[in-house]
């Protein structure tokens, strides 16, 4: 064999051999990815699992916690009185007796003379917990109730409501009107629209611009939920939450108003036609009562036999239930009312129940905003 045949096969040879590492390498790396992938899967497949696992655990918490929240509503109870924080506590003479008439020596926490609040945080349920907040739904206004001739400080609700929307960041001019007479036209029985208001033709020709795909109608009837809101003529995500809202975050035009949001101060659930003004945030009570509003700040935690108190009935109840080790907890809000059988704690009528609900304790803000911020 010749030396040139010879280098000829120690070519072919040496190709042949860099084709099957290259190969080989192909293989390994494709192997690799593979293996990659599936740890990959599998370690998000299990962190799935363990987040389900531990979502369906905290809705079992939270909703022990609903159930423990419901008794405080249902139990008998002489009066509502305010915590600092917002939160409505349930003074039950029997239980309070060293209380009355200023006797004992009050919330030393927080230095007021009514009970302090029974714990509402931490709650052990197995092997979680749960923390609840009870608020007074009556301390808002009512929209399915605009109308009522009933008076608060001299205002109607309709003024009122009005001047919350100003103090929220609405702008003075027909804004406002247009939001309230909107309102009003889509709850009354006919199809006669108000000055400034919207009844169905309306919504048939401007459903796009209110962020829908298809024309629908005025529903004529009581709001049922506060997100219905959102369906009506001037209602907009930053007005209804707030710009700084998760719900609102990149629909605002720059040029918009900065709101802080109606949600604290309205309400479509219960019977009620008045304001609580006990139990209403400070911003709705400076509206009511502009002149004595810090005065009945500074006094309403205070017991006092002689003072008049209406007791509500309709409350909001949000619970979070969780465990120390998960990393994900359930909330729950629901408002209910009170049956009238106080003396015998006849339960109560659920009117809005979000086992998947957002935020906790979301309007409990509305309770610290300083003196500046009423108007």
């Amino acid at each position: 064999m010749t030396d040139r045949s010879k280098s000829s096969i120690l070519n072919i040879l040496e190709s042949q051999s860099g084709i099957a590492l290259l190969l080989v390498l192909f293989v390994v790396s494709l192997l690799i990815i593979l293996a990659a992938e599936f740890a990959f899967t599998t370690r998000m497949e299990v962190t799935n699992a363990r987040y389900f696992k531990e979502n369906i655990e905290g809705y079992y918490y939270a909703l022990a916690g609903f159930q423990y929240a419901l008794t405080e509503v249902i139990g008998h109870f002489d009066e509502v009185y305010l915590a600092p924080d917002g939160q409505v506590g349930f003074y039950r003479q029997w239980l309070h007796e060293q209380y009355e008439n200023g006797g004992g020596d009050g919330d030393s926490e927080y230095g007021y003379e009514w009970p302090p609040l029974p714990r509402r945080t931490g709650i052990p349920v197995g092997n979680g917990k749960f923390d609840y907040v009870i608020t007074d739904e009556e301390g808002r206004i009512n929209l399915n109730y605009l109308e009522s001739r009933l008076r608060v400080g001299g205002k109607s609700m309709r003024e009122i409501f009005r001047e919350v929307l100003l103090a929220t960041g609405v702008e003075e001019g027909e804004h406002p009107d247009i939001i309230i007479d909107s309102i009003l036209d889509w709850i009354d029985p006919d199809d006669e629209h108000r000055l400034n208001g919207a009844e169905t033709p309306w919504y048939q020709q401007n459903y796009a611009k209110m962020g829908f795909s298809h024309p629908y109608s005025a529903k004529n009837q009581p709001l049922d939920t506060i997100d219905e809101l959102l369906m009506i003529r001037g209602m907009t995500p930053a007005i209804l939450y707030g710009s700084d809202s998760i719900y609102a975050r990149g629909l605002n035009n720059e040029n918009e108003p900065i709101y802080s949001g109606i949600l604290p101060y309205v309400t479509v659930y219960g019977y009620h036609r008045r304001i609580n003004e006990g139990t209403a945030p400070p911003l709705l009570l400076g509206i009511i009562d502009p002149e004595n509003a810090a005065d009945r700040l500074d006094t309403r935690h205070e017991r006092d036999s002689t003072a008049r108190r209406r007791i509500s009935r309709t409350f909001r109840i949000e619970v979070r239930g969780y465990s120390e080790t998960a990393d994900v907890e359930h909330v729950i809000m629901a408002v209910v009312r009170r049956s009238q059988q106080r003396d015998t704690g006849g339960g109560a009528e659920i009117y809005y129940w979000n086992d998947n609900a957002m935020a906790f304790g979301r309007d409990l803000w509305s309770y610290n905003i300083s003196d500046s911020q009423w108007y």
